[in-house]
């Protein structure tokens, strides 16, 4: 019975997630830079964590994403966008990506995992993650991006990164106005 409840409330909420906007407003840019969470790392540095989308798309999965990224204490900075996704049905083993129609050499997958089985199915998870430059981030401020990630079971997933949350983020890790 806990098991049903709970697949019944994971069920509705995301079936709330599912009219998200895929784009954040112009006046949510300060919302991101005030939710980019700053904090010291190991190596005396800072690591900048932003604030999570969170989207459906026509497949049924659940995105939650976000940027991530670390400065060291000499000022070179790394960034990396965090994708989580959750479905049902079977494994789809996301295994490559395209950014801007060319192959992404750093997708890689973190973790994989099959969690809550009943009846109707299970409940899938996965997390991934993709390299990304100071210099792309910047390039695609007025426009925001698009990933796309390609599964072994043939299921294609969209994640669009929209322009409003890249100058939040960029101004929180910069300190800088965009």
């Amino acid at each position: 019975m806990y098991r049903f409840v709970l697949l019944l409330a994971v069920s509705f909420g995301l079936i709330a997630c599912a009219n998200n906007d895929k784009k954040i407003s112009s006046w949510e840019v300060n919302d991101v830079y005030q939710s980019t969470i700053a904090t010291p790392n190991g190596s005396g540095g800072k690591t900048y964590v932003g604030p999570s989308i969170n989207t459906m798309d026509e497949s049924n999965t659940y995105e939650m994403f976000n940027l991530r990224s670390e400065i060291s204490p000499a000022g070179a900075k790394t960034y990396e966008l965090q994708v989580h996704l959750t479905y049902f049905m079977q494994m789809r083993n996301y295994d490559s990506a395209t950014l801007l129609n060319g192959p992404v050499s750093t997708f890689k997958v973190i973790s994989r995992e099959a969690g809550l089985c009943e009846a109707r199915g299970c409940i899938f998870k996965e997390l991934l993650s993709i390299q990304l430059t100071d210099a792309f981030l910047k390039e695609r401020i007025k426009d925001g991006f698009q990933l796309n990630l390609s599964s072994k079971a043939g299921i294609s997933t969209v994640v669009y990164v929209p322009p409003q949350y890249l100058k939040g983020y960029l101004k929180a890790v910069d300190g800088t106005n965009y």
